[in-house]
């Protein structure tokens, strides 16, 4: 990880992330939660549309927010960011992944995305009351 903040929108690259399989391998997950004195929280995305519609944007109903491909938004591909596959990491788990050299930041999305993102997870019955309590803080734009 370099010295930028870990913030809503943060993209994180897990190496030796234990599949659902139980077998290890690479995954991004895009922080929604960095609350001063809590745990982070961070959700997976996947490449994989699976009955999942294309249109950019969250949909709190199936539990999903896409983000298209192209890169704009550090995506190459469309992917999905899922809400029920949420991880919880205290600054001490970041910080040992860090140093073993398994997470690392790969990129950001923009503000306005990543706020996007914690509101259509605010809006889905599937995320726990508790987690809801971890979204956040909004990112501000820039002052001009």
């Amino acid at each position: 990880m370099t010295d930028d903040a870990i913030e809503p929108g943060c993209v994180l690259h897990w190496d030796g992330f234990k599949l659902s399989d139980g077998k290890e391998g690479h995954k991004y997950f895009v922080v929604v939660g960095s609350q001063p004195k809590k745990n982070y929280l961070a959700i997976i995305a996947t490449s994989k549309q699976k009955r999942r519609a294309a249109q950019p944007g969250g949909n709190p109903d199936g539990g999903w927010y896409h983000v298209p491909g192209g890169g704009r938004d550090f995506f190459k591909v469309d992917t999905w960011l899922l809400f029920d596959a949420v991880q919880e990491l205290s600054a001490a788990d970041l910080l040992k992944l860090k140093f073993e050299g398994k997470i690392t930041i790969a990129g950001k999305l923009r503000g306005d995305i990543a706020n996007a993102i914690c509101n259509c997870m605010r809006k889905c019955d599937d995320v726990s009351d508790y987690h809801k309590t971890l979204l956040g803080p909004p990112i501000q734009r820039p002052k001009a």
